[in-house]
């Protein structure tokens, strides 16, 4: 059963580079219980998830889309919006769903979520790493990767009407952290994570955390079903812990 059907959904995906993979599992898994999003928003790696969620791909697709490519090619800019404009629609526009990509605006570091336009361009600002790669610019904004700003876009869901947010957080600083005890339910160790990722954590209503294994950073088939697994795993029992709260 569907606790969730009477709820405007939106989900939010972190950035995480490849830890990304782990999100198709996320929505594999919220499929196959009846949960489905009515809004979309992503954050790096995230951001190129959410928009083929957004333009009505399901897990499986997303899956043979990631088995399609070389990830670690992703991390120039043109081999992505070359593969943006192989597998995604050519604007926001064109998607099914409402969905928006975190980007951070550079070098006054403010956050900025991207709605319309052109979209490779988009999820390309949004994964432009620092160090890595050099600004987008987009209608005059020199922009890079939104984890700098907006690691897990949960408020982005909520303003493009979302209810109820799920995030699907696979950021590699986050899972340190917790591998390290600091959790944010203690007050004295919520400084060991940045501001913008308690404010995100503050608009979201069921947290997913999946276990990254070491060996999903492999770049091959087998390793991006590892990455689905853990993902699926992972939302299960969140799912499992949020239903027993609801009936308590």
């Amino acid at each position: 059963m569907n606790l969730l059907s009477s709820r405007q959904v939106g989900i939010a995906l972190s950035g995480g580079a490849v830890r990304g993979l782990a999100h198709i599992g996320v929505i594999k898994a919220l499929d196959e219980v009846g949960i489905k999003p009515a809004v979309v928003a992503g954050t790096s790696a995230g951001s190129i998830i959410g928009a083929a969620i957004a333009a009505g791909r399901d897990w499986r697709d997303i899956s043979e889309m990631a088995r399609a490519v070389f990830w670690p090619t992703l991390l120039r800019g043109t081999a992505l919006e070359r593969f943006c404009a192989d597998h995604l629609p050519e604007t926001f526009a064109d998607l099914k769903l409402p969905f928006a990509a975190a980007s951070t605006i550079v070098p006054i570091n403010r956050a900025i979520t991207i709605t319309d336009g052109h979209l490779a361009s988009a999820i390309s600002a949004s994964c432009a790493l620092r160090l890595l790669r050099r600004p987008v610019v987009r209608e005059g904004l020199r922009l890079k990767d939104g984890g700098l700003t907006c690691v897990l876009p949960a408020h982005a869901c909520q303003e493009l009407g979302a209810d109820f947010v799920i995030a699907s957080d696979v950021w590699e600083w986050s899972s340190l952290m917790r591998s390290l005890g600091c959790s944010l339910a203690e007050p004295e160790k919520t400084r060991a994570y940045p501001l913008h990722y308690r404010f995100a954590l503050s608009r979201t209503n069921l947290h997913i955390q999946p276990d990254i294994p070491a060996t999903g950073y492999v770049p091959c088939s087998r390793a991006v079903n590892r990455m689905i697994a853990v993902g699926e795993r992972a939302t299960y029992r969140a799912l499992e812990v949020f239903s027993r709260k609801m009936v308590a």
